[in-house]
């Protein structure tokens, strides 16, 4: 030693320490010499004392052999050896949590580190200390990219909150989505102090993954004259899957939108005659007429409406004979405007006070047909048409026997339209047509109408429910029955295919066989279909939802070939199915019963349609009116009758005034007069629709 260290040496002395064994009393001896190098190691000269056995534990020491022990970090394989005298010294317990070699060294030279909470704009930090680090470390990842933890403050917030079930944020979808506790603390904490945190608005599973899946679709512009197309985007679709549709709704395209940006609603002067009001030409009306390349319609004025709407027919008695006749709306409204004044005789005595001024004519008779109902038929061999027509009874056919003019409704259901046959449109269109010509009991309408028949049973059953009554003209549609869906299997795409053939050929034959026959032909297409709103057979949403897209698509594709082949064949059609979508499918829904039938109000408003096309493409001849004439303008008088006229006095009314006006010209416009209604102001979404 050196003199320094022996001097320290000799004012050491022994001290006697307790057994680091736990439990055990005994002593060991700490010498002068184990004290000086504890004290020559210790930094400020005051050394610990060591932990020791005493003598009887070293003895015990010599039985017990060191043991390897496992890294205390998870997922570490190092070990550590824990040495006999250390087990001695637990007292039998289980031994300490350690560290490998390896991970002590690791761990030596990290220090405690703060990093920024995870949550945004939170300003606070979280302690990341060196085991943590260490851990981060065996982990295999870079301290460079430290953990994402929350602060305290935050975590605090966020175990008072919960998963939340939200509603998808489609309009019309009832799915749901669910808002996590961490969503909700981000928006917390990211929304200023005072002010309500706002939740995210997102669509459900179902709507995210038919919105991923679509694709924006080019469609055409619904202007006839533009070439240009507009962008079916995503959302449109979810939107249109959401409500049941499966097809687009027309539209404009960009260019066509910037160029009706000038329009305006215009006055246009009242239709009836003698009438001094106006009535608003609606800007989307003006552009659906010029995209359908359709001329200005004419109507009546908002006062005439409501003058026809808050009147009905009114039954008078004539002043000379006393028999009641009817005196229509519109002849009140000719009245109430003073162009025409109020009758007094009916149309019996209006026509002998003509004879009086009117040469007699000679009239011509006509051989009444016997009509002959063939019992046997193809129809006997078709459980659906082997009866006849619930409406063919023998008072219709006793009238249409009678009657100069016959015309034959044949069709579906929506032939036979309202339950009520008063109500049906083959009856208005009887009455209407009776009192445009003032021909009651000369001209009869037969509805032939069977339900859940087609085209091809039609001409099965030509030759009794047709041919024997050689019909003027003949108004056809099978259209609905023919594009019904039972199946759904059958309906892919070949099986469409050879369906529509086979309807295009069968109107062709049912033509064919009425040019055995004098008649006109005219078709009608039905109104429009919801399969969405059926309310059978929803036992199962996800295949009513194919059946319903899928019934939707084939009827348009139905009206679309019989469009063709009447084209093809120069046959008149009327369009009811575009006539009632004119105004929006809210408007044209006000006139469904159900999802595939027309109201009572859309039975007039066809039967209305179908009178004008008869009147505008005389599909009815004048001259089978025999039994009375044509009404004639009063021819002018001589000048000595004006003379002698000047002389009388004028006590008794002329005769011509109490002559009833003739009936209303028809109407240009597509939707029925004589049921006026109020057109609705379309919603934000029906103008960009329009749009």
């Amino acid at each position: 030693m050196c003199d320094e260290c022996f001097a320290t040496f000799k004012e050491l002395t022994n001290q006697e320490l307790e057994c680091s064994t736990v439990g055990c009393d005994g002593k060991w001896t700490w010498n002068r010499h184990a004290q000086l190098e504890a004290m020559k190691h210790a930094k400020d000269g005051k050394p610990v004392p060591p932990r020791g056995l005493c003598p009887k534990c070293r003895e015990a020491m010599q039985a017990v052999e060191a043991k390897t022990m496992p890294c205390r970090f998870k997922g570490c394989k190092g070990t550590w050896t824990w040495s006999a005298k250390d087990q001695i010294a637990s007292g039998g317990k289980q031994p300490p949590p350690r560290l490998c070699d390896e991970c002590f060294n690791l761990l030596r030279p990290l220090k405690d580190d703060y990093i920024p909470c995870r949550i945004k704009d939170c300003v606070n930090s979280v302690l990341w200390t060196r085991y943590q680090q260490l851990e981060h470390i065996k982990s295999g990842k870079s301290l460079d990219n430290p953990p994402k933890r929350m602060c305290d403050e935050c975590f605090k917030v966020f175990t008072s909150l919960k998963n939340e079930e939200k509603e998808c944020k489609i309009n019309g979808c009832k799915g749901t989505w669910t808002l996590t506790a961490y969503e909700q603390l981000e928006v917390i904490r990211n929304t200023p102090e005072g002010q309500e945190p706002e939740m995210p608005a997102r669509m459900c599973k179902k709507c995210f993954d038919f919105y991923t899946e679509a694709k924006d679709i080019e469609r055409p512009c619904m202007n006839k004259g533009c070439d240009n197309k507009w962008t079916w985007t995503r959302s449109m679709q979810l939107g249109a899957h959401i409500h049941g549709n499966s097809r687009p709704r027309e539209r404009l395209c960009d260019e066509c939108v910037k160029a009706f940006m000038d329009l305006k609603d215009e006055e246009r002067p009242c239709s009836a005659q003698g009438c001094n009001g106006t009535w608003i030409y609606r800007v989307h009306e003006q552009i659906r007429n010029k995209c359908k390349l359709r001329e200005e319609p004419k109507k009546r004025c908002p006062a005439c409406q409501d003058f026809l709407a808050n009147h009905q027919t009114e039954e008078l008695t004539c002043e000379s004979c006393g028999t009641a006749f009817k005196w229509s709306v519109h002849e009140q409204l000719d009245v109430h405007l003073g162009t025409s004044t109020k009758p007094k005789l009916c149309s019996d005595c209006v026509g002998k006070e003509l004879d009086d001024k009117i040469p007699t004519q000679e009239m011509r008779f006509v051989n009444r047909p016997i009509i002959h109902i063939p019992s046997a038929g193809p129809w006997n061999s078709d459980e659906a048409i082997r009866n006849r027509p619930e409406r063919m009874t023998q008072s219709r056919i006793d009238a249409i026997g009678d009657s100069q003019i016959k015309i034959i409704c044949i069709g579906d259901e929506l032939t036979l339209s309202q339950q009520d046959v008063a109500k049906a449109w083959p009856t208005l269109l009887e009455n209407s047509l009776q009192e445009r010509f003032k021909s009651k009991g000369i001209l009869t309408v037969l509805n032939a109408a069977i339900k859940d028949s087609g085209i091809k049973q039609a001409i099965n059953r030509f030759e009794r429910d047709i041919k024997p009554f050689n019909p003027d003209l003949i108004v056809f549609s099978f259209a609905w029955n023919d594009a019904k869906i039972t199946n759904l299997k059958t309906l892919d795409e070949e099986a469409q295919n050879t369906k529509l053939a086979e309807i295009a050929t069968a109107i062709k034959d049912f033509a064919e066989l009425c040019k055995n026959t004098p008649a006109k032909l005219l078709c009608w297409l039905p109104n429009p279909i919801y399969a969405q709103d059926c309310k059978e057979g929803r036992f199962d949403a996800e295949q009513f939802r194919t059946w319903a897209e899928n019934q939707d698509k084939f009827f348009e594709k139905v009206l679309s070939t019989t469009r063709q082949a009447c084209n093809k064949l120069g046959i008149v059609l009327v369009d009811a199915s575009s006539m009632f979508k004119i105004e929006g499918e809210q408007t044209a829904k006000k006139w469904m019963a159900s999802w595939y039938q027309h109201n009572e109000q859309g039975a007039k408003l066809i039967a209305n349609w179908i009178e004008q096309a008869i009147v505008t493409n005389k599909l009815i001849d004048p001259e089978k009116f025999e039994d009375i004439p044509e009404p004639k303008p009063e021819p002018e008088p001589v000048e000595a009758e004006k003379t002698q006229a000047a002389k009388e006095p004028a006590e008794e009314p002329a005769v011509e005034e109490s002559i009833p006006e003739p009936a209303a010209e028809p109407i240009s416009e597509p939707v029925a007069e004589p049921i006026p209604e109020p057109v609705e102001e379309p919603t934000s979404e029906e103008q960009e629709s329009q749009q």
